[in-house]
């Protein structure tokens, strides 16, 4: 069995996430394939965090 991970800039746009479906589909071996967040997205969950860390919900909203 295959293991795949992709990371964010590799399914950070929809021509990426084509390129990475073509590469997951390409054959019939059994794989498990693993995804980061879209790119920019772990920045924006750190960025909230540490806002409510410091009791700013206004700025985690």
């Amino acid at each position: 069995m295959k293991v795949m991970k992709f990371g964010g800039t590799s399914v950070g746009k929809p021509a990426r996430m084509q390129e990475v479906a073509q590469l997951v589909t390409k054959d019939d071996e059994q794989k498990i394939v693993v995804l980061s967040a879209l790119s920019g997205t772990t920045n924006a969950l750190v960025e909230i965090s540490n806002s409510l860390a410091v009791g700013d919900r206004n700025s985690a909203k």
